[in-house]
């Protein structure tokens, strides 16, 4: 996917009910719009062309200082999908290892991480993982899965499921899409 179509679908998920607001002004006055932006920009250049990728080192320098502030732990190497929308920006912890699809929304307060450097969670599309959540080790979660607030993710969800609790429990499975793209 190119950078340009990443940028589109990011934005297009960030703005959310800021419809009239530029991408521009979003940018430069809500953080959570600058972390994402700023981390698929470096996060593509990596992978595709290393000479703009350490060109590029006073934004690294940027993001890393914003993602220490805002005590969010998200590497660059982080293999995540378009659409990516952060909410709140503060205290996010996503392993590097791990794999999240597109049109993920992550809540403040989550962790998503893993317990040995082999096993680490999959993520899929249209997920939505709300305020305080852990998921945690060798887990597959499916496409259109809500994960409720304050959830303990340690077993695989199946697609087209609610889940919460500490550890969560399935509180509604449905077999349509209730996500909409």
């Amino acid at each position: 996917m190119s950078l340009v179509q990443l940028f589109k679908d990011d934005i297009k998920q960030l703005k959310g009910t800021s419809q009239n607001s530029s991408a521009l002004f979003l940018f430069f006055s809500k953080k959570n719009f600058r972390v994402v932006i700023l981390y698929r920009l470096l996060n593509y250049y990596k992978y595709n062309n290393k000479i703009i990728y350490y060109f590029l080192a006073p934004v690294n320098l940027y993001y890393r200082l914003m993602t220490n502030r805002y005590c969010i732990d998200l590497a660059i190497s982080t293999k995540i999908g378009g659409g990516f929308k952060l909410n709140h920006a503060y205290g996010i912890v996503i392993n590097q290892r791990c794999i999240i699809g597109n049109n993920a929304y992550i809540g403040h307060n989550v962790t998503i991480g893993s317990n040995t450097p082999e096993k680490y969670p999959i993520i899929g599309n249209n997920v939505t993982v709300f305020t305080g959540s852990v998921i945690i080790g060798d887990i597959m979660i499916g496409n259109n899965v809500i994960i409720g607030a304050g959830s303990l993710v340690i077993k695989n969800i199946p697609d087209n499921t609610i889940v919460g609790g500490h550890p969560c429990k399935v509180l509604k499975t449905t077999e349509d899409n209730f996500i909409e793209d």
